[in-house]
């Protein structure tokens, strides 16, 4: 009752906290030709964090809703995103839609109409003015419109959404929302928590994961817990191995371990979920079950690596690592740096299996790659004994 309440209470009007605002929209106000579903949308953006200009674009899991999602949309916006919770066609879980399915190509056509509402599944009933890629792009006209000077436009380009700026983002089936939109469309980044699609029947992923897509595989992130209750947790780190994201690196149980994580694109906790011990599935990322300390979520330091990934600042007593610029990127030959304190600061270049290639002090801000072949590459440097900064270089 307490959040029906809410929404009705709602407007259009922005509302001011704790230095951020937060704009909620119905789709049909965004989009007059829209339909159900109507619950609001989110838009966070900070008056106080410099803005990164790139956009965070949550999908709530299935019949759910933005509103339950607030604490990462906060977090988002808070690290200086743009940050969106999008309302979009999920009363009907797609892997129930498939459960018995032998059609490999199932979850895929399902997901494409949700997607663009181009008609590709007799269980799936989204037109193009209720699909997801309609409800972004009208909601990012009407928040431009209604608030210019916080530059919501500059994530749209006649009349198109320009996903190269934009981290998608979901629980559960919006996750593989986030994860198929990857494909087909080049993205900033894909942050998914406890999302597969898997057919019980055959005993493996649906067609898509293993899709050569538009999105590196570097830039694919997952977070789940070992003890799901509704996504199998060895199926969940095969579809993870057919993302291609175990070339970089080993699963790592984040609550054991300290940010960047080995660098690691496959993440896991054990936590307890908060208010109810049985709801591990919305443990990760879910407002009434992600664990609290403090008044925030335990799990936030994850949150930020999984959106920032290698470029995450560890350190900046003695060597300002933060302002690290790494180019070009890809590099042929030579690696040039730009940072306070790079000059004699210590560096390793590993492969993705983890294996040391080469180490030395930096040189005149300069790290040869001309002897290594072409591939990706995780570049670390160090200085004082201060935790590292790292970020990978893409040798052509």
């Amino acid at each position: 009752m307490y959040y029906l309440r809410l929404l009705f209470i709602a407007t259009l009007a922005p509302f001011f906290l704790n230095g951020q605002t937060l704009h909620t929209v119905r789709p049909n106000d965004a989009d007059p030709e829209s339909s159900a579903p109507n619950n609001f949308h989110l838009a966070y953006i900070s008056e106080i964090t410099p803005h990164k200009n790139k956009l965070f674009l949550f999908f709530p899991g299935t019949g759910g809703v933005p509103f339950l999602y607030r604490e990462i949309l906060k977090h988002a916006a808070n690290l200086g995103y743009h940050s969106i919770g999008l309302t979009y066609p999920n009363d009907e879980a797609i892997n129930q839609i498939c459960l018995t399915s032998t059609d490999t190509t199932c979850h895929s056509r399902a997901r494409l109409e949700i997607f663009d509402g181009i008609d590709r599944h007799s269980e799936v009933n989204v037109d193009e003015y209720n699909c997801i890629e309609r409800r972004v792009l009208k909601l990012l006209e009407f928040l431009d419109d209604e608030s210019p000077n916080e530059n919501w436009g500059q994530f749209i380009s006649e009349g198109e959404i320009l996903w190269e700026h934009i981290i998608v983002s979901g629980h559960s089936q919006g996750g593989g929302h986030a994860g198929i939109i990857s494909k087909i469309k080049k993205v900033e980044r894909v942050v998914m928590f406890a999302a597969m699609d898997w057919m019980p029947i055959l005993n493996r992923n649906a067609d898509w994961i293993t899709w050569i897509g538009e999105t590196e595989e570097s830039n694919y992130y997952g977070l789940a817990h070992e003890e799901d209750e509704m996504v199998n947790f060895s199926t969940l780190l095969t579809t993870w191995q057919n993302y291609g994201m175990a070339n970089f690196g080993s699963k790592v149980l984040v609550d054991t371990t300290t940010t960047p994580f080995n660098n690691s694109l496959q993440l896991y906790t054990q936590l307890t979920p908060a208010n109810d011990p049985s709801k591990f599935h919305g443990a990760m990322v879910a407002d009434s079950y992600t664990p609290i300390e403090n008044g925030q979520p335990i799990l936030r330091t994850v949150w930020t690596y999984m959106l920032e990934g290698n470029d995450e600042v560890l350190s900046t007593e003695g060597i300002k690592f933060k302002t690290v610029k790494a180019y070009p990127n890809p590099v042929s030959s030579k690696l040039s740096l730009d940072c306070l304190g790079c000059d004699e600061a210590e560096f390793e270049v590993r492969n993705t299996q983890g294996k040391l290639l080469n180490t030395g002090n930096v040189s005149n801000k300069e790290i040869d790659f001309s002897e290594l072949p072409k591939g990706m590459y995780i570049l670390s440097l160090s200085k004082n004994n201060h935790p590292k900064y790292v970020i990978k270089v893409l040798k052509e």
